[in-house]
């Protein structure tokens, strides 16, 4: 059991350690405005105090005169804590932990000091305690104290008024009523401390938590728009996708005249290299083949994996000579670039299909698409490793 016990300690104060950062920066902005709000009833206290001076008895004066005095310190005090606070939160780079958790720490002490004052001043009139008690609940409320320093705070805040009520508190049966009032009291603001602590680091946890399903919900959603538009072997796009990017090409040319070609690709004789080597090695062909299309085409040139050994290329802006040109550099790369092997190299060679569209002559994918592939019927029927072009003609089903 003390094992166990000794466990979840640790894991506690590994999760404190974990959300220390984002108490700090709350603290930070709430102190900024408790500090506003503290100045403002202190100045108000020592107005209405000051006011009633004047005409008061003389047995009264010494006791208005320390409220006066204490609420003016208080109100120096959190003056300067708010200034503090307010820097430290336009740093947020730069300012250190350890001064953020001092300024709340600060405050804390302040808010039961002050508490603790007043208490002990009004003992020259009234035997009450209410002070402490309102100081002790609003030191919890307003600040996020880690549990060792609220355990500390309030064993420290108890024997500063057990000796305030032995200073100010000449009555022995009322003196022995407060400071056990005093030790319910800080019972009580300790309990809300650690409540308000555990039940803030919680939603702090519940937060990170649903950040985090949601940054990887977005990541799946992104993998998903991914794989659904890109085949998962080589990374290219894949036949869905394409063919609505070549639809988008075409839309554009009949708006704005321009040349475009479709070229198909057909790795020679891979069936022969699936057969003697495995498909393992088969799939390093095309993944070797495809990272060549994509590195090795320009910019704006979409590849894509039709399937098995096959692959696009849309080529804007590209007519029959540019076209040829790009796929004859292609084709030579990819003879003159083998894929390493456990027993040497593997050498490569590929046909190509070429269909260009000149500027505008209207046409469609499909028409496209036909001319691509009967090219690419000619150069393997030529003898493979060879470039073929077919224009596609003014009629639309016309080759050239």
């Amino acid at each position: 059991m003390s094992r166990t016990w000794l466990q979840r300690l640790q894991h506690s104060i590994a999760v404190n350690d974990a959300l220390a950062l984002a108490v700090a920066w709350e603290n930070l902005r709430r102190l900024y405005f408790a500090a506003a709000f503290a100045v403002a009833f202190d100045l108000i206290h020592i107005l209405v105090f000051w006011l009633n001076l004047q005409g008061s008895t003389p047995e009264y004066d010494d006791w208005r005169l320390d409220i006066i005095t204490i609420h003016a310190t208080v109100a120096v005090l959190f003056s300067g804590l708010g200034l503090l606070a307010w820097l430290a939160s336009r740093s947020q780079h730069t300012t250190p932990l350890w001064f953020m958790n001092l300024l709340s720490i600060l405050a804390s002490a302040i808010l039961l000091g002050f508490g603790i004052a007043i208490t002990g001043a009004d003992q020259q009139v009234t035997s009450s305690i209410t002070p402490f008690l309102m100081a002790s609940v609003g030191a919890a409320l307003i600040i996020l104290t880690r549990p060792r320093h609220a355990i500390t705070l309030y064993i420290l805040a108890l024997g500063a008024f057990e000796v305030t009520m032995t200073l100010t508190q000449a009555t022995p049966e009322l003196r022995l009523s407060n400071q056990m009032g005093g030790l319910t009291i800080c019972g009580i603001g300790l309990i809300l401390s650690l409540i308000l602590w555990h039940g803030h680091v919680r939603n702090l946890r519940q937060r990170e938590f649903l950040r985090q399903q949601r940054l990887e919900l977005e990541e799946k959603n992104r993998q998903l728009e991914y794989l659904a538009g890109h085949d998962p072997l080589t990374g290219l796009f894949n036949r869905r996708q394409f063919d609505q990017l070549v639809g988008m090409e075409l839309s554009r040319v009949s708006r704005q005249p321009a040349p475009v070609s479709l070229l198909m690709v057909d790795l020679d004789h891979f069936k022969f290299i699936n057969d003697r080597y495995g498909h393992p090695l088969g799939d390093e062909v095309i993944r070797h083949a495809a990272s060549l299309l994509r590195n090795y085409t320009r910019t704006g040139d979409s590849v894509a994996r039709l399937g098995g050994e096959e692959f696009l290329l849309l080529l804007p802006d590209a007519g029959h000579a540019q076209a040829h040109s790009i796929a004859e550099k292609i084709r030579k790369l990819l003879e003159e670039t083998p894929l390493p092997m456990k027993d040497g190299l593997l050498y490569l060679t590929a046909s190509f299909g070429i269909a260009t569209l000149e500027a505008g002559i209207p046409s469609t994918y499909e028409l496209l698409y036909a001319a691509a592939d009967k090219a690419l019927y000619r150069a393997k029927a030529s003898g493979r490793n060879r470039v073929e072009v077919i224009e596609v003609g003014a009629q639309m089903g016309t080759f050239d």
